[in-house]
C-alpha cells in the first residue's frame, strides 16, 4: 500500500510541473510560434506584491483586460517597455470584439495595432511576427503585403528569437504570404527589411 500511494505521489507531482513548464510560454495567438501551446495561467502563486507588468499581464491572462488596459497603458507611456506594449495590443482586440460600436471597435484595433507595431520596432519578436498577419488581413492598418513580407523576414534575422526559443515563420504563415507577394514584391519587402533598424528609446533610469 505504501509502494503504491508513493508512485501516485510521483505520477502527480510529474503531471504538475510539466502543465508549470508549458504555461512559462503560452501567449494567444501564438500557439504555432512559441512551445506550449493553448494560454493558460502559471500554476504557483505569485509573488507579493506584483510589479505592475506582471498585475497587468496577470489581469490579461484572466480575461480581465479591460482592467489591464490601464496599467499597460501607464507603463507603454513611458517608452522601452515592449513587452507593456504588446500586452496593451493584445488587450484591445480582446475588448474590440466585445463593442458594439463599429467606429469604436475599429478605433480599439487600431490603437491595438499601433501598440503592437511600436513593440515591433522596439525588437520584440512576438510583436513582429504578430504584424506579418495584422497587414495581410488588414486589422487596425491598411492591408499592406509588402510589409507584412517585411515583418516577416525582420522576425526570421531576429536573433533574439533563438534565445528564447521561437520557432520560424510558421508554414501556413509562409504560404500566404508566398501567395500574394510576387519575386518583384519580394524584392522590395527584403529591401524595407534592410533599411528598418530598432527604435532606441530613453528608458526610465529606475528601470
Amino acid at each position: 500500500m505504501k509502494s503504491e500511494l508513493a508512485v501516485a505521489v510521483v505520477v502527480a507531482v510529474v503531471a504538475m510541473s510539466g502543465t508549470a513548464s508549458a504555461q512559462v510560454y503560452n501567449r494567444p495567438g501564438t500557439q504555432d510560434i512559441v512551445p506550449g501551446g493553448a494560454d493558460a495561467l502559471p500554476s504557483e502563486k505569485p509573488r507579493t506584491p506584483l510589479e505592475p507588468e506582471e498585475r497587468g499581464e496577470e489581469l490579461r491572462l484572466s480575461g480581465h483586460c479591460d482592467k489591464a488596459i490601464p496599467i499597460f497603458r501607464r507603463i507603454a507611456a513611458r517608452g522601452g517597455y515592449e513587452i507593456a506594449d504588446y500586452n496593451l495590443g493584445l488587450c484591445l482586440f480582446d475588448v474590440s470584439a466585445a463593442e458594439a460600436d463599429p467606429q469604436r471597435a475599429a478605433a480599439l484595433k487600431h490603437e491595438a495595432t499601433d501598440a503592437i507595431l511600436k513593440a515591433a520596432n522596439g525588437g520584440l519578436a512576438i510583436a513582429q511576427i504578430k504584424l506579418v498577419s495584422l497587414y495581410l488581413d488588414g486589422v487596425g492598418v491598411a492591408g499592406d503585403p509588402v510589409e507584412a513580407g517585411k515583418w516577416s523576414l525582420i522576425y526570421h534575422a531576429n536573433g533574439a528569437r533563438f534565445v528564447i526559443g521561437l520557432k520560424d515563420v510558421p508554414d501556413t504563415l509562409q504560404a500566404r504570404l508566398d501567395s500574394v507577394l510576387n519575386p518583384a514584391s519580394w524584392a522590395e519587402a527584403r529591401a524595407r527589411a534592410n533599411a528598418w533598424t530598432p527604435t532606441v528609446n530613453d528608458w526610465d533610469a529606475s528601470r
